[in-house]
């Protein structure tokens, strides 16, 4: 088993509750990052539903959290034959740290689209360069251990800060995947989604100095079952703005299908 899939192992504890102990390796700083807690939820959900994929996804998140055990409230609000509704909520101390609901369905892997939109033009990984935002920073950031990123060139050089900012638009492309040194990809390539989808550094830091940038909010929809192997992504900005900036995510698998989309609002941190 990989550290991932350990690291987000839930417990059954009752009806609709489940205990999990959060893994300080996916600390940013003094807060856990908000895909590996997205990850945590989404299992516990999954655990309760009929459907093996959760294909849309919504949360709020409340407050930061920590290592530790913590407690998920699961409640099934609509059971279906082809889509369930569920309500999760993540607890540490008593207190709600995130809140979301999940359409669980069932995809089908060998199915074939009826229209599909061209993907990002990414160089492959080997063209790509490695990045680690603990480059001149802390080292106490475990994060970027659990998660191997790899950029495109101009990207590579504006996160650097080998490249002049100004006129720079808030994007970036490359290739993420699971730390091979926690044992590569997960036993169920779909479960390293919706930690994907929120482990990019935010692609305000292209346009200024690196801080912090608290998500508020975050859906993201599955659209098909990826391959196991890195994804390639592209992130994007379309606004900034008075302390507040959106964050766009696509993320293609190893044979170039589009398998997760995610929009997030979050806070322009001081």
């Amino acid at each position: 088993m990989t550290r991932f899939d350990s690291a987000t192992a839930v417990t059954k504890a009752g009806d609709g509750h489940y205990t999990v102990d959060l893994d300080p390796g996916y600390l940013i700083g003094s807060a856990l990052n908000g895909g590996y807690l997205m990850t945590v939820l989404q299992r516990a959900a999954l655990a309760e539903s009929a459907h093996p994929h959760a294909v849309s996804s919504s949360f709020h998140f409340l407050r930061p959290g920590g290592e530790g055990p913590a407690d998920i409230d699961v409640a099934v609000l609509k059971p279906g034959r082809t889509v369930s509704t569920i309500q999760v909520t993540l607890r540490q101390g008593g207190k709600p740290l995130v809140t979301g609901l999940i359409a669980s369905g069932a995809l089908d892997e060998s199915a074939a689209p009826v229209y599909e939109a061209p993907p990002a033009e990414i160089p492959p990984i080997e063209q790509c360069h490695r990045y680690d935002p603990r480059q001149g920073r802390s080292a106490s950031m475990g994060f970027p251990d659990r998660v191997d990123q790899y950029y495109s060139r101009e990207t590579y050089a504006m996160l650097a800060r080998t490249a002049d900012p100004a006129g720079a638009a808030p994007r970036l492309r490359g290739h993420i995947r699971l730390s091979e040194g926690d044992g590569g990809h997960s036993e169920d390539p779909a479960r390293f989604l919706p930690l994907a989808v929120d482990a990019l550094p935010p692609v305000v830091t292209v346009l200024d100095s690196w801080r912090w940038a608290p998500t508020v909010e975050l859906t993201w929809h599955m659209r098909a079952v990826p391959a196991p192997g890195p994804l390639a992504f592209r992130a994007r900005a379309d606004l900034v703005s008075d302390g507040w900036f959106d964050e766009t995510v696509d993320l293609w698998d190893t044979k170039g299908r589009l398998v997760a989309q995610s929009r997030q609002l979050a806070r322009v941190g001081t």
